[in-house]
């Protein structure tokens, strides 16, 4: 790769962890449950604390995949 060429893979990495929310508290409430997509008021952001966990769980495994 010359010089003045620039590697864009890093880049989309980049835009894409730019668009993933940061924590749970990150999160707007949608009205409905971020993990089972249960309808909920425009307040809370899951409908149970399962919910809550299982989210995290995967999302961790998502952002954090093993080697």
């Amino acid at each position: 790769m010359k010089a003045d060429q620039t590697d864009n893979r890093t880049d989309n990495a980049s835009e894409a962890d730019g668009m993933r929310p940061r924590s749970m508290a990150d999160l707007k409430p949608k009205g409905a449950c971020w993990y089972c997509n249960q309808p909920l008021d425009n307040v809370r952001r899951f409908c149970s604390k399962a919910c809550a966990d299982d989210y995290r769980i995967e999302e961790e495994a998502f952002t954090n995949p093993p080697p």
